[in-house]
């Protein structure tokens, strides 16, 4: 029987770096931000910020998110598009990508492996807000730490993530569908942010298990708490994606 710390575990061993090919001879890999999984139905998707592609000069469709069948190989995407929302106020949310997993190429089989919050259950997400969330948990791979490299010499890739929780308050932020997540230690001592941006918050309710609460975007370094954008954005756009792609669609 599955409990509620071992989905808990699950969804955070399935957050990964972002992971990509750059192409040169030199230095063929390298890392940029996190990323993480989530389902709609039968079809899975990987989200990060756009801002961790954007700030490295690459595609999203890079991202070498590993299958779960063979961890030398890595998911093809057949769609890439912005989670946002038509009705927003101003911008600061438009920093979602969403890339789909390819199911010509990859089966339900395949990507059923992947443990990944089904989002088109209304009971699998909350505002970070929400009275029923009693702490967050955010686990994301920063630049800094010390384990999480590329050694091009050795021809070995080493990953390291950061997870912290113990969440002090989770406020409404002056920007549209985005919130402020403050944290016990949201860094370690004499690190920076860096890499932290696209990691999925997710809620623990008073029953121990998680629900998806938003994404990462940004970190204050003067309050010390991250900005994200809440979970309404992503699984609004996913839903429509869905629909999109449904026969009555």
């Amino acid at each position: 029987m599955t409990t509620a710390t071992d989905q808990v575990n699950a969804l955070l061993n399935a957050t990964k770096p972002i992971l990509y090919d750059t192409g040169a001879d030199e230095w063929p890999y390298a890392f940029s931000g996190t990323c993480f999984p989530v389902r709609y139905r039968d079809t899975l998707y990987v989200v990060s910020a756009e801002h961790c592609f954007k700030n490295f000069g690459i595609e999203p469709e890079q991202t070498m998110y590993p299958s779960p069948v063979d961890s030398r190989t890595a998911f093809a995407f057949d769609l890439k598009v912005h989670a946002s929302s038509p009705v927003a106020k101003d911008h600061k949310h438009h920093d979602q990508f969403v890339l789909r997993v390819a199911r010509s190429k990859h089966s339900i089989a395949e990507t059923g492996k992947v443990q990944a919050i089904d989002l088109s259950d209304p009971s699998k997400s909350r505002l970070p807000t929400s009275a029923s969330v009693r702490d967050v948990v955010l686990r994301g791979y920063l630049f800094d730490a010390p384990k999480h490299a590329i050694d091009y010499d050795l021809f070995s890739i080493s990953q390291q993530a950061y997870t912290t929780n113990g969440c002090v308050a989770a406020t409404p932020s002056p920007y549209d569908f985005c919130y402020y997540i403050d944290l016990i230690k949201p860094i370690p001592d004499g690190m920076t942010p860096n890499g932290m941006s696209g990691s999925p918050v997710y809620g623990i309710l008073d029953t121990g298990y998680p629900v998806f609460c938003g994404m990462v975007i940004e970190y204050n370094h003067i309050t010390g708490a991250y900005l994200a954008v809440g979970p309404e954005v992503l699984v609004n756009s996913l839903r429509q994606l869905d629909q999109e792609d449904s026969p009555e669609g």
